[in-house]
């Protein structure tokens, strides 16, 4: 089923706009309730693993609701477009810096009831927007290609999300900052221009995009029973651990390069900092388009092999690169950026293929069950990949400060950031090889599986109309059969009747 490229751009918009909030989450929400909340980095690390725990709980949730909601606006839509006033809200609470220095207590419980509503309110929206890509269309290649866009356009959003929230707020040579003369002041204004920005993005995606594929059968199985059945598919478990792994290697990258720019590179933040996180991502959504090339002409495991084996020794250079010396940080910048879009766009471009293979298997469609579960995974894995990354920073030194305040970190703290971005991501990334080579699906496979799909679709309608119109031959000889015999019984009466 091909879509025109209108309809795959405005449903990239909508990881555009997830993405501006996402971006700005992932490189600088640590950051932020360390060196301007002022939040231990050891208590960080539990608002994290605790906020996600629950995240994860809900995306489940979500997928049920969705694939059992029916509505005049679809059944992934509506939640696009009466969620996202609700999820842009919930970011600005996120960016509020409350309590005094010293209230560790009750800056950990705010931040982590924030974190949690934030992460309800972006459920609801983003669980149905991942699901709605295999309603869109069935198409091997066409999945690949809409995911391309929407990745392209998802990194725009990260370079909106990210380097201009460098711009905007990031240490005193910041625009806010400059304007207000306080970090919490500019990171909440920062958050709040965000917070609309991405609300208008995400209701232009979903008043231009349509649900086609049927997926009008439901799932009345438990979470235990849908999750035993997923994890018995062999597509699923590689598949998943392949996803999971690229996108939490790729979590560990945008969590800690705030931390490596800023301070083990000696850059502080503003327009440098800005600069910094702008380049790799603009390469990144420049060379998009040829990994999907690559990958329609090659497979997709193939491909992604050779990405993974190129961004771990890219980021092995994070380590050695010299403080303040701009060439050679712009170098790592465009030679990781080459490699990022591929790390992203691959692993995503299979995971809606499982959709077909479980019905395939199992005789159901469950979209929202499927994209409920696997963000589920992702977010137990972000979350104690990331409370790892910060517990890591608290355990070798890393001082926390306030409003933005500038201290002098112990080389310790400092070493630690490098080599939790030159090794760590890469070596992840090595592992999921493993599990893309076991995962991949052929297109002459998928496309297949997708034919007899169609033949056993095609026999249920017919049968379904033979059935249909079974019951109206039986009801109509059944009204007959009522007829006659309420003749019958009005002959009978007449023939009681005496003469008179």
């Amino acid at each position: 089923m091909k879509l025109k490229f209108k309809e795959k751009f405005f449903y990239g918009l909508g990881d555009l706009s997830a993405n501006i909030m996402f971006a700005a989450i992932s490189f600088y929400l640590l950051y932020f309730f360390v060196n301007v909340g002022g939040l231990k980095a050891e208590l960080a690390s539990a608002v994290f693993l605790i906020a996600k725990f629950w995240d994860a709980i809900t995306d489940y949730l979500m997928g049920r609701i969705s694939d059992k909601t029916k509505s005049k606006w679809g059944k992934r839509r509506v939640y696009m477009l009466f969620g996202a006033i609700p999820y842009g809200l919930a970011f600005l609470l996120l960016w509020l810096a409350p309590f005094g220095e010293n209230a560790q207590a009750g800056k950990m419980i705010y931040y982590t009831l924030a974190y949690m509503l934030f992460n309800t309110t972006w459920t609801v929206v983003y669980i149905p927007y991942n699901a709605i890509t295999a309603n869109m269309t069935d198409d091997y290649d066409e999945r690949t290609s809409l995911n391309g866009i929407r990745i392209a356009l998802a990194n725009v959003g990260i370079i909106l999300g990210a380097a201009l929230f460098a711009l905007f707020a990031d240490g005193q040579e910041s625009l806010f900052y400059s304007l207000l003369g306080s970090s919490k002041k500019a990171y909440l204004l920062s958050a709040a221009v965000f917070a609309v920005l991405s609300i208008a993005i995400m209701l232009l995606c979903a008043g231009n995009i349509k649900e086609r594929v049927d997926d009008s059968q439901i799932n009345d199985k438990g979470f235990f029973a849908t999750l035993k059945e997923f994890f018995k598919l062999r597509e699923f478990r590689n598949i998943m651990a392949c996803y999971l792994l690229s996108m939490v290697g790729f979590d560990i990258i945008m969590a800690v390069f705030m931390f490596f720019i800023n301070d083990s590179l000696g850059f502080g933040g503003g327009a440098t900092s800005m600069a910094f996180v702008a380049i790799p991502l603009i390469c990144a959504i420049a060379s998009s388009f040829v990994w999907v090339k690559l990958s329609q002409k090659f497979n997709k495991h193939k491909v992604y092999t050779i990405a993974c084996v190129y961004m771990a020794f890219v980021l092995i250079f994070a380590i050695f690169v010299p403080a303040k010396t701009v060439w050679s940080t712009v170098l790592l910048c465009l030679f990781a950026g080459f490699g990022m879009s591929a790390i992203q766009i691959l692993p995503y471009a299979s995971v809606p293929d499982v959709v077909e293979i479980d019905e395939y298997v199992n005789g159901t469609r469950r979209e929202g069950a499927y994209y409920g579960i696997t963000q589920f995974m992702y977010k137990v894995a972000n979350g104690v990949s990331i409370a790892i990354v910060s517990a890591v920073l608290g355990i070798f030194g890393y001082v926390e400060s306030v409003d933005g305040t500038a201290i002098q970190q112990p080389d310790s703290a400092l070493f630690a950031v490098r080599v939790v971005l030159g090794l760590l991501p890469g070596l992840i990334f090595l592992i999921s090889i493993i599990f893309s080579h076991k995962a991949n699906i052929s297109r002459e496979r998928f496309d297949k599986i997708k034919a007899e799909l169609a033949e056993r679709r095609a026999q249920e309608k017919n049968a379904n109309a033979s059935q249909t119109l079974d019951n109206k031959l039986e009801e109509n000889n059944s009204i007959e059969s009522d007829y006659e015999n309420s003749f019958n019984e009005n002959q009978s009466t007449e023939e009681e009747i005496p003469v008179q």
